[in-house]
Order: C-alpha cells, then structure tokens, then sequence
C-alpha cells in the first residue's frame, strides 16, 4: 500500500509539472507521458480536481475521438492556476521586495516598501509574517497559499541560516528559527543570486537549463549554476560566490576583505568610485546610477565610456573564467547594473567568445527576464518547486 500510495504522489506531481510546462494536455497524452493505462490517468485526474488543482477544460468543435465515451465532451485537462499560491521575499539593500505566484508560477501580484539597513532580523521576521497574514486574510488565498520563499544578499546555508550578510551587517542569524515563530507555513530561505537564477530557469521552460549560469550584478556579485533544473549548491549550500573570483593581486579592496575580487570591479561602488570619483551616494542613488552612465555615454561623455569599457572588460574577464569552470549553454545576467551590461551586449558576448578555451562552445549571453522582481519571484519559484515540481523528488532521494 505504502509503495502505491507513493507512486500515485510521484504521478500526480509529474502530472503537475508536465501542465506547467507544456501547458494543457488530453487524458491520452498524460497516459503516454506516464506509462499508465488511461483509466490510472482518470483516477489521478480526478483526485486533482478534488484538490483544485487541475481542471478539465472543454475543447472546442472537436470532433468524436477514438477512446471518448459516447456524448461526452472532448475535453483537455489544464492546470487549475488559482488552485495554489506561493508568496516570495527579497531582502535587497534597501528594499524589500515582495511577490505572489499561482499555480501556474505568474506573478499574481508584486509590490515593494523600503529597507532600512537598520533593520534586525527580527523586524524583517515580522514584516514578513505582517505580509503573510495579510494574504491569508484574503479568502482567494487563504487555504490556498502553499509556501513562502525569502531571498538574502549574502552567504545562506542550505538548512537557511544567515552566515553572513555583510551589505545589511548581519552575521551568523538563526532566520529559520525567527521565522518558524511567526508563521505556520513551509518556508524556503536561498541567496538572491541563487533564487534569481532559480525563477528564470523555472519561469520559462523555453530556456535550455541542462547548464545555465547566472550573475546578478548589484551592490555586490553574487552568481548560480542551475543544471538540469537543479541549483549547483556546494557541500553546505553556499556555492555561487562568484563576486570573489579573484582576478588579480592588487586593486581595490573587496568587501570580503580580499583585493582584486571581480565584486571590486564590477559592483554598484566600485562603478560609482570610478564614474564619480568617490562614493557619496544614497542606496537610491546609487541604485539609478547605471542608467545615468548609459545615458551620459550615449552622450559621448568620456568618463561615462571610460567606466562602462572598464566594466565590460572586467565582467567578460569573470564570465570567461566561469564558462571555461562551468560550460553553460547560457548566461542570465541580472540585478540593477545589468543596464551596463544591456547596453554592451554585443561586445560582452564577443569578449566571452574570444576569451574561452577553444573548442568549447559558446554560451549564449542575455539579460534576465525577470526584471527588478528577479529575486523576489525566485524565491517564490523555489517554494512552489519544494511543494509541486517532480524534479524535487530527486533532490530528496539524494539526502
């Protein structure tokens, strides 16, 4: 029984997943996708539509199909996308940033409200909770808000505790243990890069995901691998470090302490320092200067070139390293500093392509497609990933 009940778990999560990502499907093709007879398909079918999970969607002038009940309506099964909703956090540098996924994984709802640095663990816990209650408060969503994920700028064991923010100050915080207090819920706590990396692999099937590599350019550099659907997570969960890839002995010092980090070259200050010639501003400024560089370059501004042509040649430097390590067949780029980088796409691209070993392919080089919400809308993915997607299953077997 035990063997049976898990099968039929396993199947109804393929089913899941196989909607999600194909879109809907006939009762047939689920039987074929599964290797199970058309009468274990309408069992597990069923079972879904009780759940609300799934529902059948009626085609329209179809004709009489082989394998159809007499005057029953040909129908597709679909995925019900109200019938679940994952709420994701971002704890950015200075900015909360929140979204709400359905079934499906769309962005139901996103919003933001500001981030003070001074903040502690325990008010951004309760904050969370506040937005959590707030949702279970709405009837559309109450019995149906299924996880919560939360991302965080910094080094995130894979059990979720906070090693060490430095951009916020925090260091060695039991977050799981506040959070668990406050809120009754499954939560999923992941580094930013990890969980932007995650959302746009997970967001859109049409991207190759056998091995993609991601980069979130911000404050500071953080970066993921997702191979076949799965974050490449290190012993503890804390790989993806890649703003510390050293590049060279000397240069400026890096957060982490260390000199010649590409985070020293490429991060939101160290493009601020070179632009301005000090760093003097405001997280908001500072969050709006690569657009005011993109435009002052667009003006023949020479400073405003200079920066941007020491960025590129800084990043491809990293990105070549990386390919050759990794051997993606792409490369997100995300976080605010990715205007640089859409604005010198091409030259990016052709950096990576001359700088690699040859005879290994090149990646290709784009921006994430996920916007400002990236981090946010990741964490939400890998929360509904924990609770629908089969591909999880397979992470379990391997603890």
């Amino acid at each position: 029984m035990a063997d049976q009940t898990i099968a039929k778990y396993l199947n109804e999560l393929t089913i899941l997943t196989m909607l999600r990502v194909q879109g809907q499907a006939s009762r047939i093709e689920i039987a074929r996708h599964l290797s199970v007879t058309p009468a274990t398909v309408t069992r597990l079918v069923n079972n879904l539509i009780e759940q609300r999970l799934v529902q059948d969607i009626e085609l329209p002038n179809a004709g009489r199909q082989a394998n159809r009940e007499p005057g029953r309506p040909a129908t597709s099964v679909a995925l019900n996308a109200s019938g679940a909703f994952f709420f994701g956090v971002e704890v950015g540098v200075d900015i909360l940033r929140f979204a709400l996924l359905d079934l499906a994984a769309t962005v139901v709802e996103a919003s933001e409200i500001p981030f003070h640095n001074q903040m502690s663990p325990e008010q951004v816990a309760g904050e969370i909770a506040e937005q959590v209650n707030r949702l279970k408060a709405n009837p559309t969503y109450n019995e149906r808000l299924k996880g919560i994920g939360i991302a965080f700028p910094g080094i995130v064991r894979s059990d979720g505790f906070v090693v060490n923010l430095p951009i916020v100050g925090w260091r060695n915080i039991d977050f799981p243990g506040l959070l668990s207090e406050l809120i009754d819920l499954p939560f999923f706590i992941e580094n930013d890069a990890n969980a932007g990396a995650f959302g746009c692999v997970y967001n859109d099937p049409s991207l190759p995901n056998s091995c993609s590599l991601f980069l979130k350019l911000d404050a500071g550099c953080g970066g993921a691998v997702v191979v076949d659907g799965r974050l490449l997570r290190g012993a503890n969960g804390t790989a993806g470090e890649f703003g510390h890839l050293r590049l060279s002995n000397g240069g400026p010092q890096c957060g982490c302490g260390n000199r010649g980090c590409l985070e020293s070259r490429i991060g939101l200050g160290a493009i601020a320092q070179q632009f301005l010639g000090a760093h003097t501003l405001s997280d908001i400024e500072l969050a709006h200067l690569p657009k005011r560089i993109v435009e002052a370059a667009r003006s023949n501004d020479a400073r405003a070139i200079e920066t941007m042509d020491s960025f590129v040649h800084w990043l491809v430097l990293g990105l070549v390293s990386l390919v050759n390590l990794y051997n993606p067949s792409i490369v997100l780029l995300g976080g605010p500093v990715a205007t640089l980088a859409e604005a010198n796409i091409d030259k990016i691209s052709q950096g990576v392509r001359d700088g690699i070993v040859t005879g290994i392919p090149a990646p290709t080089v784009m921006l994430s497609t996920l916007g400002s919400y990236e981090g946010a809308i990741g964490a939400a993915s890998i929360a509904h990933h924990h609770v629908f997607d089969i591909s999880r299953v397979g992470i379990i077997a391997a603890r």
